[in-house]
């Protein structure tokens, strides 16, 4: 397939790069769709999104250069060079859309960041989705995994690869099983958005930001066991500390990046229950579950698939563990929330 889309003297303009495009203006047009629904002024979004785009390339590009530094001439030509290639790393977009949020608010564009981040969330789930079906155009998101049965040598299960030696392979396809998972969730935030944007929580708690809550846990749930298998992750390289990079310099960025939001959206709902609700055993039970969730995706998921490739059983694991996650998060949210909500009044 040609990666080629435009090409005219010294222009040249890749499918994959007009894919992003198209993502990035699917996820403004679906903001700017959801962002109104409250009787608020779209200026908001339209401040927000170059902020936005231009904060999110620039972590994203600073992300890629630590992890893929012999690229780079240097640190500046990685963030102000984008002629000569080189790549990105989408976990990078997060803090660029979080600060640009910021920003707007301290505009007074926005009532509050966390408004505007709920709005924002479905569309980002949609913009996420369109740049890994961007991978489609060039040999980035594939997987290690080689597809040996026919009848799986095709999309969305594998794509063709052709090895160092010229033999051609079908490897995992898993930038479009991640495109896939992307497009649900996209659904099921605009769904959550619908019916629970203004579910309040108890009485005293912002109830705003729990949508951008939802994407980061179904997003890091779906980028931990993907980044997992890929053949291209975007490694740990410690520049003082060389002697750790033995040890943790197999460990991709995204897994570690989407763990930690994970976490962070457990400990936000956990406060708050224990705040309305008093310490009980549902929050001991959660976190010993948390716990265990996390010993098993590390060590019977990670540890296990990188040492042995018994692919099935390990990412078996894996799915359990991040299941138990989403649950455990779930669960604890739903503690939170006033049980006299009366859904009626939703607009």
């Amino acid at each position: 397939m040609n990666e080629i889309a435009v090409f005219t003297g010294s222009l040249t303009i890749y499918w994959s790069s007009v894919i992003i495009c198209l993502g990035i203006a699917a996820g403004l047009c679906l903001t700017l769709a959801l962002y109104p629904m409250d009787h608020r002024h779209n200026t908001a979004v339209w401040v927000f999104f170059p902020i936005a785009v231009v904060l999110s390339v620039f972590f994203s590009r600073c992300i890629h250069w630590y992890s893929h530094i012999e690229q780079y001439e240097s640190f500046l030509q990685a963030v102000m060079d984008y002629s000569t290639g080189g790549g990105f790393v989408i976990q990078g977009i997060i803090p660029g859309v979080f600060l640009a949020a910021v920003i707007v608010r301290l505009f007074r564009l926005t009532p509050t960041a966390g408004e505007l981040l709920d709005a924002v969330a479905p569309g980002l789930a949609l913009s996420f989705a369109l740049i890994r079906l961007s991978s489609l155009f060039n040999s980035t998101c594939r997987a290690r995994i080689v597809i040996i049965n026919p009848a799986f040598q095709r999309l969305p299960f594998a794509v063709s690869w052709v090895d160092a030696a010229g033999n051609v392979e079908f490897r995992l396809a898993t930038f479009f099983l991640e495109f896939l998972a992307l497009l649900v969730i996209t659904v099921i935030l605009c769904v959550f958005y619908f019916r629970h944007r203004s579910e309040p929580l108890w009485e005293g708690i912002p109830n705003h930001g729990n949508v951008m809550c939802m994407f980061l846990l179904l997003t890091g749930v779906v980028e931990i066991i993907v980044d997992s298998t890929r053949y291209d992750s975007a490694l740990f390289h410690f520049f003082l500390l060389k002697k750790l990079n033995p040890y943790a310099s197999f460990v991709p960025i995204a897994m570690v990046v989407s763990a930690i939001l994970i976490l962070l959206v457990f400990i936000r709902y956990m406060r708050i229950s224990v705040r309305v609700n008093g310490w009980s055993w549902y929050h001991i039970l959660a976190i010993v579950a948390f716990v265990a969730a996390l010993v098993v995706i590390g060590y019977l998921g990670e540890y296990r698939v990188q040492r042995t490739g018994a692919y099935v059983r390990c990412y078996l694991w894996y799915a359990a563990g991040l299941l138990t996650w989403l649950a455990v998060v779930i669960g604890i949210y739903s503690s939170c929330v006033a049980k006299e909500y009366d859904y009626e009044d939703e607009g």
